[in-house]
Order: C-alpha cells, then sequence, then structure tokens
C-alpha cells in the first residue's frame, strides 16, 4: 500500500518529447534535473546534476563538476548523427565513447547525452548533457522509478502520468515500503524516502 503520494501537477499540459524540451531544466521536490534526449512516447528521461555543454572543434573541452567531482569533457570526433566523446577524471582516468544523437552512454561513472551532433567541412560541434544520475518515468500506469543507465528499479516506488510524455499535466510519485518486514515506521525508528 502508498505510505504517501508526491505530485507534480503543470498548468498546462506538456510536451516533453518535443524539441525544445529536451534539454530543459525541471525543478521537481527541490532537485534540479535535466530533460534528456532519449525522452520518447512512452519514457520521460532525466538527468539529475546536468550540466549543458557546447563544443566545437575550435573549443572542443570544458570543465564541468558532477556529484561533486571535477571532470574534464573533450570533443573527439563527430558526425551528423554522433559524437565521440572523451571523459578525464581529476586522478587522470580517461575514457572513450561514441554517442549517437538522441541517446546516452555511460563514461567514466558521468552519463553523457548527445542532443545535437554536426560536421561540416569547417567544423565539428556537439551539445551535450553530462549528469550525475539517468532517471527514467515511464507513462505506463502502475510502473517504478528507474534509476542508471540498466534501468534499475527504485524499491518501494510507484509513478503514473496524467497524459503522455506528449501532453503531461501531472505527474505522482507514490512511495511504499519495499517489503512486509519494513511497513510500519515504530517509535524510534524512521522510514526512508526512496
Amino acid at each position: 500500500n502508498i505510505i504517501y503520494n508526491a505530485t507534480v501537477t503543470f498548468s498546462k499540459a506538456v510536451n516533453f518529447t518535443h524539441a525544445d524540451s529536451k534539454g530543459a531544466d525541471l525543478n521537481l521536490f527541490g532537485q534540479k534535473f535535466t530533460v534528456a534526449s532519449a525522452t520518447d512516447a512512452s519514457n520521460l528521461v532525466l538527468l539529475k546534476t546536468a550540466e549543458k555543454i557546447s563544443l566545437t572543434s575550435d573549443d572542443s573541452s570544458a570543465e564541468i563538476t558532477v556529484g561533486g567531482e571535477a571532470y574534464t569533457v573533450e570533443l573527439v570526433s563527430s558526425t551528423d548523427t554522433a559524437a565521440t566523446v572523451k571523459v578525464t577524471d581529476s586522478e587522470g582516468n580517461t575514457e572513450t565513447k561514441e554517442v549517437n544523437e538522441n541517446a546516452s552512454k555511460k563514461i567514466l561513472g558521468v552519463t553523457i547525452a548527445v542532443t545535437n551532433a554536426d560536421e561540416t567541412n569547417l567544423k565539428l560541434s556537439a551539445s551535450i548533457i553530462a549528469g550525475a544520475e539517468k532517471v527514467t518515468l515511464s507513462s505506463t500506469a502502475g510502473s517504478t522509478v528507474k534509476m542508471g543507465e540498466n534501468d534499475n528499479t527504485v524499491d518501494g516506488t510507484s509513478v503514473s502520468m496524467t497524459g503522455d510524455t506528449g501532453a503531461t499535466t501531472k505527474i505522482v510519485f507514490g512511495v511504499y515500503a519495499p517489503d512486509s518486514d519494513k511497513d510500519a515506521i515504530l517509535p524510534g525508528q524512521s522510514f526512508v524516502d526512496p
């Protein structure tokens, strides 16, 4: 059974699948999220603690801070449909991966989403969203909140949307005890919001 609901109500229907919504910031319960380019007709994909970066062959790297850690994000190459991105942490560890437009990948522990990649004779460019944590909310009734690149279920959660991701008017997050051994809050104990 649901212990409590946390509800977000929009004053008008929001189309999270529209190009103008992708990359936009959204504040939920005091936390900042960025609408990821991987959002589609049935899933609202958010990046928590995200930074937006525009990189070109003339200005190919940027310093960011994600989850309190410093990283350098570098554009290695790009095509009209993907960008190859290199991430370096403060200790000098590096990892490079190709990320398609409207998709994301975990690179050295940082979720990197590419919203736009371009290649011309004169310049390479990419618009990137770097975020610490990917959160997926499904418009399918009875869904749970999913976290990370592997869409791990957050136990003790449910999510429902009024309207789909193309016309969202309300999102309701339900919180419940993940198992029957923890379905009560006794004196001197606590319940951790998942």
